[in-house]
């Protein structure tokens, strides 16, 4: 897909608080999921701590946390894949 050239440029500053501020005065907060997928996997790797290695049930809640640990991951990737996708769309 060939995007249309346009004559239209922003400043970027990645922030704190929000995600980041465009020169435009836009303001793009951080992506609300994350708190919660970080709660459960603060609570998985506190359960994790109380296993014993080498047991059945340690492997199995070590995978628990790979699996949100990739969770979090993609949805940030998602998540910065969209808005680089919109800023450039528009810009």
């Amino acid at each position: 897909m060939r995007l249309n050239p346009t004559k239209k440029q922003v400043g970027i500053d990645l922030g704190i608080t929000s995600l980041l501020t465009t020169s435009d005065g836009e303001k793009v907060a951080n992506p609300k999921n994350l708190q919660k997928l970080h709660n459960k996997l603060r609570l998985t790797q506190k359960y994790l701590s109380k296993k014993t290695k080498g047991f059945n049930n340690y492997h199995k809640t070590r995978l628990k946390v790979a699996r949100i640990h990739a969770l979090i991951k993609d949805s940030r990737l998602d998540y910065t894949h969209k808005l680089t996708t919109q800023l450039i769309r528009e810009n």
